[in-house]
Formats: structure tokens, C-alpha cells, sequence
């Protein structure tokens, strides 16, 4: 093939090309036909736009008729369901249930037919029962969070300083004491009030911890994180009593002489529980403890209110069926 042929081959191609097609049409016609092409593109382009704007603002338009005739609809049934609700309700032996609001509002919303539950109207229904049992909120109610927190963070304290070795049952056996004082006349009636009771004191303080210098060791691991969960636990009264109302304990190794003027409950772990004498218990209990006090002040150098015993003199001093031990007076 020449050099002139192989020349030629892209001007052919590039003569045949749209865009040249295209140019040599434009050309052909004369001015007042291009301005007609301009003006028909021009118009098809404008109503293109427009249709692209328009066609979203008519659905728009026709969902927003078509929920507006199902929230006429739904009014229409809400309406029914009231009359029919309120009909019950004037009935004397209606039960009481029926006539709760947050039970007018479930009643709506589900129309006496399940599958509605699922719609959107019976959620908003029911999203306004909710909101409704919310409104007794009140901003002192932040208070009593507060003081609660509070409260159950020096049980949480006791647990950790005083059982935190102990199994999880004697480390709820403990918490549970404090709460039994807590109850009881006899002691403050606050959580921090029954755990640091005599603190201020060089003696007297009520648990060890207290006034001991173990508060400089703040509390922290795991074992800390346990403390909280239990205090919590026994504080809001989730758990089953385990100690017959004792408001008192010790150490198995030890044997303090006040233990004779109260009751034994149980043992579990390293802690015996007492409580106080009920009724005809009492002239035993202070029979007990004045023999007891007697014997230690003829004991001649031994400790009256702390002395080790073993687990033989542990079986006699609980032979009798009314054994007592009592918390630190």
C-alpha cells in the first residue's frame, strides 16, 4: 500500500465519524431551521426539568392524601373503640384493670385486633402509654438516686472491708445484717448510718474498718466491683433472707463474751449470725449473759470480749436450743 492510501485511511474514518455527521447536518440547514432545532431542545430540556421537580411533589402530594384519609379511617375506629370501651367501663362489674389509662391506651391501639399491634398507629399508642406512666417523674426523685447511690456505696464498703475474703453467700450474709439494723429501731435507719455508727469514736465503732485505718486503703479490683454488685443486690432487697434477721456477727476464731445475750442463726463461712431474743427468749438470753460475764470476770487475765475457742467448746457453748450472741454493744 502506498504512503498517499495509508494517509487517506483516517481522513475516511474521521469524515464517517458522528460528530462530523453531525456538523455537516448542522450546516445544511439554513438559519431559521437551526433556530427552530434550538428552540424545540430548549423546550424539551425545560419541561424534562420540570417534570423531574413536579413528579416527586405529586407523590408527595398523593401519599399525604392517602394518610390523611387513613388518619380519618383510624379516628373513625378510634372513635368506635371508645364508645365501646366506655361502655365496659360504666359497667359495675367492669374489673378495675379496665379502667386504667394506661389500659384505654393499649385498647385503642390494638382495636381489640392483634395484628394492629404492628402498625404504626398502635406503636405511637403505645409509645403514649409509656410516656404517660412517666409523667410522676419528678426532679426529686434525682435526690433519692443520689442518696441511694450513696447508701448502697458504704454497704458496698462494709462488704468489701469486712467479708470481701468470704464466699459470695457470706458476703450477702453480711450486707444483709446491716440491712436487718437498718430496720430495726435500735439503730440509725440509714445504711451509712448502721456502718459507720461510733466511727467518730475512739471506741465503740460498730464495724472494725471503720476506725481502724483500712479506710486509707481505698478499695478498688475486682473484688471491689463484686462488693457493689452485692450491696446493690441486698440493698434493693433482690435477695432471699439467709441469716433469720441477724444483726449480728463474728469471726468463727474468736468467742466475744456479748454473744451471750443473743440468739445464734446460722454460720456460714468464716461468721456466726445472731440476733436479738424474741419474747420468753429473753430471761434465757440475760441468764446466759449474766453467767457468761461472771465466769470471764473470775477468769483471772483472760479477755472478756475476745478470746479464740475451739470448735469443741463452739459445739457446748450452742448445745442448748436457745444459743446466743449479740453485736458489738
Amino acid at each position: 500500500m502506498s504512503t498517499k492510501t495509508k494517509n487517506q485511511t483516517p481522513r475516511i474514518f474521521a469524515e464517517k465519524s458522528l460528530k462530523n455527521r453531525v456538523g455537516r447536518w448542522w450546516l445544511a440547514k439554513s438559519d431559521s431551521e437551526q433556530r427552530a432545532v434550538v428552540s424545540r431542545s430548549m423546550l424539551v430540556s425545560t419541561f424534562a426539568l420540570g417534570l423531574s421537580f413536579a413528579l416527586p411533589a405529586i407523590s408527595s402530594a398523593n401519599t399525604q392524601k392517602e394518610a390523611e384519609a387513613d388518619f380519618r379511617e383510624q379516628t373513625i375506629r378510634f372513635a368506635e373503640t371508645q364508645d365501646g370501651g366506655d361502655a365496659v367501663r360504666a359497667d359495675p362489674l367492669a374489673p378495675a384493670v379496665m379502667k386504667h389509662e394506661w389500659m384505654r391506651n393499649v385498647e385503642y391501639s390494638l382495636e381489640r385486633d392483634p395484628e394492629s399491634a404492628m402498625t404504626r398507629y398502635g406503636g405511637l399508642e403505645r409509645d403514649a402509654a409509656v410516656l404517660a406512666g412517666m409523667k410522676s417523674f419528678d426532679p426529686a426523685h434525682l435526690k433519692r438516686a443520689e442518696e441511694m447511690s450513696h447508701q448502697m456505696k458504704c454497704l458496698a464498703e462494709a462488704v468489701y472491708y469486712e467479708a470481701r475474703s468470704e464466699s459470695k453467700p457470706g458476703q450477702i450474709a453480711v450486707a444483709e445484717v446491716i440491712m436487718n439494723r437498718v430496720r430495726d429501731h435500735r439503730y440509725p435507719n440509714s445504711a451509712c448510718g448502721v456502718v459507720y455508727q461510733g466511727a467518730t469514736r475512739t471506741t465503740g465503732c460498730q464495724f472494725t474498718f471503720t476506725c481502724d485505718g483500712a479506710l486509707s486503703r481505698a478499695p478498688r479490683g475486682k473484688r471491689w466491683e463484686d462488693a457493689k454488685t452485692i450491696a446493690a443486690h441486698v440493698f434493693l432487697d433482690l435477695d432471699e433472707p439467709r441469716t433469720d434477721g441477724a444483726t449480728h456477727y463474728h469471726a468463727t476464731y474468736v468467742n466475744p463474751v456479748w454473744n451471750s445475750g443473743l440468739v445464734r442463726t446460722s454460720k456460714i463461712g468464716t461468721h456466726v449470725f445472731y440476733r436479738f431474743p424474741r419474747g420468753a427468749e429473753w430471761a434465757s438470753a440475760r441468764a446466759a449473759q449474766k453467767s457468761r460475764l461472771a465466769k470471764a470476770e473470775t477468769g483471772g487475765g483472760v479477755d472478756s470480749s475476745i478470746m479464740t475457742i475451739t470448735s469443741e467448746q463452739t459445739e457446748d457453748l450452742n448445745a442448748k436450743s436457745l444459743s446466743v450472741i449479740s453485736p458489738a454493744p
